[in-house]
């Protein structure tokens, strides 16, 4: 009996040993026998379950930089232009066929003349040497590209826009152009194709909107649609709400044609 109790007193003693030591996770203990059980196998080395190392970056200084660059014998190469690289997109786009559909493409349809039309700007202003034209693109900071631009008008009435138009715009305090509509519209009614960039606010919504009632005015008047034909015109717009202003504006100024007497347009 007292050998049995000597015996289990060392059983305890041998506990309290072990139990005295680093204490050892779970997680620990099975990357222990997983690895052991690899080792069995005959696998030399392998990582089970190990949280991966982060490799941490240094990032060098621009000084740093600087100096291994010259050390290197490596010297800076110089920023292209700005302007240099928008001239040179200018060129590239000159030398494809821009504004023509992939229909017209596969076709290769050429277009030599601009849209026949009936407007025409003043004497006086056809009669304007370059010069004079380029002082006043200059004075409403109006960039230009292209051939035979037609020139810069600075008053709505040399337009030759009809007198319900004009009182509409004089009615919503529209009295002078901005410079969008100086350049765009003369380009528009000419029936030459453009591509207008300007600030939001810049008045680019007239500059397309009234070209395309006063064509529509004008072959409505000579030879009036019947069901089945047209649009004369069309407008795409990047989201519902310009879609819906754009049509806003466009209603508003067929409505006062129409009550000065001129036919009346349609709009889907």
């Amino acid at each position: 009996g007292g050998e049995d109790g000597e015996e289990e007193s060392g059983y305890e003693d041998e506990e309290e040993e072990d139990g005295a030591g680093n204490y050892v996770s779970a997680k620990s203990r099975r990357l222990a026998l997983q690895r052991e059980a690899l080792r069995r196998r005959g696998v030399r080395s392998a990582r089970v379950d190990e949280a991966p190392v982060e490799e941490v970056v240094v990032r060098k200084s621009l000084l740093d930089e600087k100096a291994e660059m010259i050390k290197l014998g490596i010297t800076e190469t110089k920023e292209p232009d700005v302007h240099e690289l928008n001239m040179s997109m200018l060129e590239d786009l000159a030398d494809k066929k821009a504004l023509l559909s992939a229909q017209e493409l596969a076709k290769d349809i050429k277009y030599t003349e601009p849209m026949k039309t009936d407007w025409r700007a003043p004497r006086h202003i056809r009669e304007t040497t370059e010069e004079e034209r380029d002082r006043l693109r200059r004075k409403w900071h109006i960039l230009v590209e292209g051939d035979d631009v037609p020139p810069p008008i600075k008053d709505f009435k040399d337009m030759r826009l009809p007198a319900p138009t004009l009182q509409l715009l004089k009615s919503k305090g529209i009295e002078r152009p901005t410079p969008i509509q100086v350049q765009g519209l003369p380009v528009a009614l000419s029936g030459r194709d453009m591509i207008g960039i300007a600030f939001t606010g810049s008045g680019k919504t007239l500059v397309f909107c009234l070209p395309m009632i006063m064509i529509a005015m004008e072959q409505e008047t000579k030879l009036p649609l019947v069901r089945g034909e047209g649009p004369l015109g069309l407008c795409i717009n990047p989201s519902r709400e310009l879609a819906r202003q754009t049509y806003d504006v466009v209603m508003e100024h067929c409505e006062a044609l129409a009550a000065g007497g001129v036919p009346p347009l349609r709009a889907p």
